[in-house]
Formats: C-alpha cells, sequence, structure tokens
C-alpha cells in the first residue's frame, strides 16, 4: 500500500513537471505585436517616389507625335520595346509627352490639338492603373498582397485628381498653349490612334 502510494505521488510529480514545462508564459503586447500584421503605407511610398523616380520615369517620357507614328507603322515592336504591361496579353500601358493646342473644355475631359491628331486629355475619370503601369516602377510580384497593389494606383490617382486637375482647370482657355506628360491604355489586338485618351501625370500651361 505503501510502494502503491509513492508511486502515486512520484507519477503526479511528473506530471506537473511535464506540464509546467510545456505551458509558455508571453508578455501581452509581445503577443500583440506578433500577430499584428505589417500595413502598407500606400500614401507614403507615393510621396517617397513621385518627385524622384516617378517624375523622372514621365520626364523621359517618348513623343507623343513619335510614338503614335512608330505605333502606327510598327505596332507590334512599339508595343514590345515601349509598352510596359502585367503579364501577357494586348492591354499595354504608354508613357507619352508633348504639347498641344486646346481646343475645347468640358467637364469630363480637355481637347487638344498635337499635331494632326485631336488628344482627350482625361480631367474627370482619373481612375484605373495606367500611370502606375505605364511607369514600369511597380511590379506584382513585389506585392503578395493584391489590395497593396492596387493602393498604389489609387493614391497616384487621388492626387492627380486632387492636386493637379483644379488648378489646371481653373485657368485653362480655348486656344492655350499646354504641355503634358502621362499615360495611354491601348489594346494591340484593337488599336485605335484616331482620338486618344491620356490619364495626365503633369500638365503646365504655357503664355
Amino acid at each position: 500500500m505503501k510502494q502503491r502510494a509513492i508511486k502515486y505521488l512520484i507519477g503526479m510529480a511528473l506530471l506537473a513537471l511535464l506540464g509546467y514545462n510545456s505551458v509558455y508564459f508571453q508578455p501581452l503586447d509581445e503577443r500583440l505585436a506578433a500577430n499584428q500584421k505589417e500595413v502598407f503605407d500606400a500614401a507614403a511610398y507615393v510621396e517617397s517616389i513621385w518627385d524622384t523616380e516617378l517624375a523622372e520615369s514621365y520626364g523621359n517620357a517618348p513623343d507623343f507625335s513619335q510614338l503614335l507614328t512608330a505605333l502606327a507603322t510598327d505596332p507590334e515592336g512599339t508595343f514590345e520595346k515601349s509598352g510596359n504591361a502585367l503579364g501577357i496579353g494586348n492591354i499595354g500601358y504608354f508613357r507619352v509627352k508633348g504639347e498641344g493646342t486646346v481646343t475645347s473644355v468640358d467637364e469630363n475631359h480637355v481637347l487638344l490639338q498635337v499635331g494632326d491628331k485631336s488628344v482627350e486629355i482625361e480631367t474627370e475619370f482619373i481612375y484605373g492603373n495606367a500611370l502606375r503601369d505605364a511607369s514600369g516602377l511597380v511590379k506584382i510580384n513585389d506585392y503578395p498582397n493584391t489590395s497593396d497593389f492596387n493602393t498604389i494606383s489609387e493614391e497616384i490617382n487621388a492626387r492627380i485628381r486632387h492636386d493637379l486637375i483644379p488648378t489646371f482647370r481653373s485657368s485653362l482657355a480655348v486656344g492655350d498653349r499646354v504641355e503634358f506628360e502621362g499615360a495611354m491604355e491601348l489594346n494591340k489586338a484593337h488599336l485605335n490612334l484616331q482620338r486618344p485618351e491620356i490619364i495626365p501625370f503633369t500638365l503646365k500651361i504655357n503664355p
């Protein structure tokens, strides 16, 4: 009877020891920090590249008229050389810059005459991925979370809508000369160069 009691006590002691070693106590603040996912700050990222990489990318954009000539004569080669895309497909995004004369202004866009082309500068519906993707600076593979990737476009577009467009439109008139930098989205399979649409990155009215 005495031996059985001793074995029982030894067994209880072993169980207590095993249980103690299997429990890990961690401070609550450390636990919360470990579980908290890092939040991507798209606004800070766009701010960090706006006047540097992004401005340089669009400042070095191909001349609009020369690009359209190349697209008309060799669309396949021009898409390959000058276009940017997220993957395999017919959609390509192109950086452009040029200068034209304002021929019309309405609530959604401004029409410029650039050489023999009527060009639509979008001033209302600044959405989509054209500015982000045409720049070639942001790669989808760098962002495992696609929502982070998409917020970059949202932040770029928001800055154009809020900071660029109101000031530009407030002093614009038919006949003004306007310098522009921006992006075009084109479909190689259904290429239409009759009235190109440009999402602007910069707009400058010249005297």
